[in-house]
């Protein structure tokens, strides 16, 4: 199983997110959160038979929002207090978000000790014109000291990049040739989405920003994953690419569908049929776990055919691909698709290509699973 925990707290809010977060934080809200996440971990122990079964925990994930916020003994307790009393995995993966702005000497140093073995940096870009359009409180330097420390620091680290405005190819490759001669070996590129009460959203509306052509962003994304299999970091999901061996155990075993339970506010959980959702309100969380009351906000029990379509669309994500047994025939017109560089079938398996990954979401919404199961 796996372990996901979110930590709401930014030291500022970037225009594009929509994730649930906040900067306004004190030390006394932050003690106050993770005592809060130690009792949510108690009242599930108490009702999750998964949890108490002793089934080894195979990756866990701190995620944001922004865990490099906290400070170091907040985030010892943390992980001391969930990850810590479950039996691991022989190779047991843990990975921790941080920005480059926040993660320091000293935090980099104490969570390898507790235990952190990769770490996901939130670069987005290293040219000062983009960081500003997507609102990032960070300058490029800041990110190339925090790049190096954790490549010095981790065996294995992830950086974030973001394709959006104000990107040219040649400045994109070249930054992404920094992180590789630094020691990057796992990259997430992902094509800026608007969503809506953003302040991104509202100054494209405004007309103070303007995004990109559809098929400029296609260019330079398909420019970054034919550079980046040029250098040995293979494309093995939609946003995902790394050398063999340094892929996200964490990420695939979500498109794997193995249970994972979510500790945090606005944390998603899932094991067998049944899948949850916490409370995004940090307060209310807090106020539910300190009564006793799981803060759970949302509780799916997936049916056998929600089931199905989600095993076919997570496949679908990766570059495995999912086995044409799934799926109905002719949902989809294989031989137009292949034809167009969306798809190859290989081995059974429908496998999206670059360019299909770029236009997931229409083939998704065409897909029928097989009705044998």
């Amino acid at each position: 199983m796996g372990f996901y925990i979110h930590v709401p707290f930014c030291g500022s809010i970037c225009s594009y997110c929509h994730f649930s977060r906040t900067a306004d934080h004190q030390p006394v809200v932050r003690l106050r959160y993770v005592e809060a996440v130690l009792q949510e971990f108690e009242l599930r122990w108490k009702s999750c038979p998964t949890l108490r079964g002793g089934r080894l925990l195979e990756t866990a994930y701190v995620g944001g929002g922004t865990p490099s916020e906290l400070e170091p003994e907040l985030m010892e307790r943390l992980l001391c207090g969930t990850v810590g009393r479950l039996s691991h995995d022989p190779d047991f993966e843990l990975t921790c978000e941080a920005n480059p702005e926040s993660l320091t000497e000293e935090k980099a140093r104490r969570w390898l000790a507790a235990g952190v073995n990769r770490i996901s940096l939130g670069v987005q870009s290293l040219d000062e014109n983009v960081l500003k359009l997507l609102g990032r409180d960070c300058q490029p330097e800041t990110a190339r000291r925090a790049l190096a420390l954790a490549c010095n620091t981790f065996a294995r680290v992830s950086a974030d990049w973001i394709i959006g405005p104000g990107l040219n190819e040649e400045a994109l490759l070249a930054e992404l040739r920094e992180a590789l001669d630094l020691g990057v070996e796992h990259f997430s590129l992902y094509i800026l989405e608007l969503h809506q009460g953003t302040r991104l959203e509202e100054s494209v509306r405004r007309g103070m920003v303007r995004l990109p052509a559809d098929e400029q962003t296609e260019r330079l994304y398909l420019a970054a994953v034919d550079y980046l299999a040029g250098q040995g970091i293979r494309q093995y999901e939609v946003s995902n690419f790394a050398r063999p061996g340094a892929e996200s155990r964490h990420n695939r075993n979500y498109w794997r569908r193995k249970p994972w339970l979510g500790l945090g506010p606005s944390a998603h959980g899932c094991y067998g049929p049944r899948r949850y959702g916490n409370i995004s309100n940090l307060d209310q969380y807090c106020d539910s776990v300190e009564k006793g009351i799981l803060p759970e906000g949302m509780i799916d029990p997936l049916d056998v055919s929600s089931r199905l379509l989600e095993r076919i669309i997570l496949a679908l994500r990766t570059v495995e691909g999912v086995p044409l047994a799934w799926l109905q025939p002719g949902c989809l017109d294989l031989e137009t698709g292949a034809s167009e560089g969306l798809w190859l079938v290989e081995n059974g398996h429908l496998k999206l290509k670059s360019q299909g990954f770029l236009v997931i979401d229409g083939i998704e919404e065409l897909i029928q699973p097989h009705p044998a199961g």
